[in-house]
């Protein structure tokens, strides 16, 4: 799965990862846009600013540190549910309610887990935000940068929509690369031909090994 940014990614500095749990291909875009209790910004930057701090902490945190730390930042900022069903796609519907939480469930920890694994180090990284548009079906695209030591950026860009009256992010790109769709096909092969009991295993062992690996 993390092949699909590594071409995307191929420039980083040595020894500083970027991988995003998940991102779409395509975003539409119109004009600025806000809106609600807190904007579509405020939501990107407010998420931002936690992963800048805890990539700061990053040595001190540890994993367990860092994951414990972006769980309730990342459960606050994205639509993780969504998220989860549009991996699943048509399979979604065939679920159980039982089932479609422990799918969120598993989902949502090796989303933190993945990020708790790569923003492992700081070097000087910052984010800027550069628009805010409002695609014509009314979600709000953020666009953004992480600007490296030294000037050179990378590309994210956020797609937001309401959900109880808030905005969440749903789906993320960084430098035109997109994961969500491999994750979606991945998804559907494993639910057709393994089975929901061994998509679930897959997802928990790849965050068990995430931690593993860490020492934690």
């Amino acid at each position: 799965m993390e092949k699909a940014l590594s071409g995307a990614l191929s420039q980083r500095r040595t020894g500083w990862k970027v991988f995003v749990p998940f991102a779409v291909a395509a975003l539409c875009a119109a004009s600025p846009t806000a809106g609600g209790d807190e904007s579509p910004a405020a939501v990107v930057e407010g998420f931002q600013a936690v992963l800048v701090a805890v990539m700061k902490e990053a040595d001190t945190l540890g994993y367990a540190g860092r994951y414990e730390r972006l769980a309730p930042a990342v459960e606050e900022s994205h639509d993780l549910q969504s998220i989860t069903a549009f991996a699943a796609g048509r399979h979604w519907q065939r679920l159980s309610d039982a089932q479609k939480s422990l799918l969120v469930a598993a989902f949502s920890e090796w989303s933190i887990s993945t990020y708790a694994h790569q923003f492992d180090a700081y070097s000087g990284e910052r984010f800027r935000t550069l628009s805010v548009e409002q695609t014509p079906r009314g979600e709000a695209l953020v666009r953004s940068e992480l600007v490296k030591r030294g000037g050179e950026t990378l590309r994210f860009d956020y797609l937001l929509r309401r959900r109880e009256g808030r905005w969440r992010i749903v789906n993320i790109v960084v430098d035109g690369v997109s994961d969500l769709a491999i994750r979606r096909s991945e998804f559907a092969r494993i639910l057709s031909h393994e089975g929901f009991d061994v998509l679930i295993k897959k997802l928990k062992d790849k965050s068990a090994a995430r931690s593993k690996s860490a020492g934690s």
